[in-house]
């Protein structure tokens, strides 16, 4: 009886928490204004011109700027609910951001069986302000977080391979036509089940099973662009563009600075401007920019390796170590103080809710980098003996590295965090977990 006891406890907390953050997710989207900015707007009107029949176009022409994923479910949403209102949008993202909860628990449960770390780590998740905010953006954060959910889930829950495999497959095709980086993350899933089982015949068959499915879903895509711009662009055309705007001589944050501010040799700034005059002088519609942009790129890391390390760091402290000074700057932009009775409270109370975000990300960055930290070791153990590793260690670990070396090399912005934050709770709770039982054996 009081097994049954905790277990009816158990569920009526879940399902309070869960309750609570659904109320949170749409009380912020009805009531907290903002201004759709720079990429957002630019993922709205895509969206838009989808619904109004005009196909994956921007300005009138075609494009492939960014991943087509979130603005193509975005699009069919807007078919299927019949406008393309901003405020439809976000209730796009409250709908997946509620989908991403059962993922998260379930995730959880798979990876631990304390009580305290799983309803901990989710309670954490569903409340979340970042979790909450974003729903309030016209971007790709919370949808992409929901697939990456759904793969760790298809990773970690052991059923019919013949199934299985092909979403694992089909789920990273469409992860990496919302982040065209995640078109490697095959070698991922290939290294986490070698570290988990050391099955190498099982390994093979799952890395060619996730890229073959991937590739299906992916080569559409590619093959709409190649017509389209008559080059080989497997879903976007902007990687030259940030990896040239982030890496160059007048670069000191590790950021995003506008491409005309990057100083250029004669020869390379004749050839951008070429391009831009015949794209109306906007990069987004430029699509051969890229390797021109890339090669540029490339050849100034390797001149200048000094520098390019000192700007990894920065890009790392942008995305991990900036508190969330986006969700003020994204998902809240237009709140007006003066415009309340009492603006001086009223900013007091906004300020506070601003301090506490920021606490909180520094908190859950600190946790998810510091539990890679530790795990180093064991994974390098892993890598060279025959030591198995578990799903604990290997997660969290294998999916921040991957972060981390993709935002290296590339851009470093806040908002980058988001992904990772569910699992960042994660080890936030199972480092505390284990610093207590570790006092405890001391005592």
């Amino acid at each position: 009886m009081a097994g049954k006891n905790k277990l009816y406890l158990r569920w009526g907390y879940l399902i309070v928490i869960t309750g609570i953050a659904i109320a949170a997710r749409f009380w912020f989207i009805n009531h907290i204004p903002t201004v759709q900015m720079s990429d957002f707007n630019t993922y709205h009107e895509i969206a838009s011109n989808i619904y109004n029949h005009k196909g994956h176009s921007l300005w009138g022409q075609p494009v492939a700027w960014q991943g087509m994923g979130y603005p193509t479910a975005l699009g069919i949403f807007f078919l299927l609910v019949g406008n393309d209102l901003v405020h439809t949008a976000k209730l796009f993202n409250c709908i997946v951001s509620i989908l991403s909860l059962p993922l998260v628990f379930l995730i959880f449960r798979k990876l631990s069986s304390h009580q305290v770390v799983v309803y901990g780590a989710y309670t954490l998740v569903a409340l979340l302000p970042n979790f909450i905010a974003y729903n309030n953006v016209v971007g790709t954060e919370v949808f992409f977080t929901f697939l990456f959910a759904l793969i760790i889930f298809l990773q970690l829950y052991s059923f019919n391979n013949w199934i299985r495999y092909p979403l694992l497959g089909i789920s990273i095709g469409l992860a990496a036509l919302t982040k065209p980086f995640f078109l490697a993350y095959p070698l991922v899933v290939g290294l986490y089940i070698w570290l988990k089982n050391k099955d190498g015949r099982e390994t093979l068959v799952l890395v060619l099973t996730v890229a073959v499915l991937m590739t299906a879903v992916v080569s559409p895509w590619t093959v709409r662009n190649f017509n389209k711009f008559g080059s080989f662009i497997p879903v976007s055309y902007n990687s030259g563009y940030v990896l040239y705007i982030n890496n160059n001589d007048a670069n000191v944050t590790g950021g995003w600075m506008d491409l005309r501010d990057v100083p250029a040799s004669p020869q390379l700034k004749k050839q951008i401007d070429a391009e831009l005059v015949k794209n109306q002088g906007n990069e987004k519609l430029a699509p051969h920019l890229d390797k021109i942009l890339k090669s540029a790129a490339q050849q100034w890391i390797k001149d200048n390796p000094g520098d390019f390390a000192r700007l990894s760091l920065l890009r790392i402290k942008q995305t991990f170590f900036s508190g969330a000074w986006d969700i003020e700057a994204w998902t809240m932009n237009e709140m007006a103080p003066a415009a309340q009775e009492d603006p001086v409270r009223f900013q007091r109370k906004l300020n506070t809710f601003y301090a506490a975000a920021d606490i909180l990300v520094y908190i859950l960055c600190s946790a998810g980098i510091l539990y890679l930290l530790i795990n180093i070791k064991p994974l390098l153990l892993g890598l060279f003996t025959r030591r198995q590793l578990s799903d604990l260690i290997l997660i969290p670990s294998l999916n921040t590295a991957f972060f981390l070396a993709v935002y290296l090399v590339f851009e470093g912005q806040a908002r980058y965090n988001y992904p990772l934050l569910f699992l960042f709770a994660l080890c936030l709770f199972i480092i505390g977990q284990e610093t207590a039982e570790g006092l405890q054996r001391s005592d």
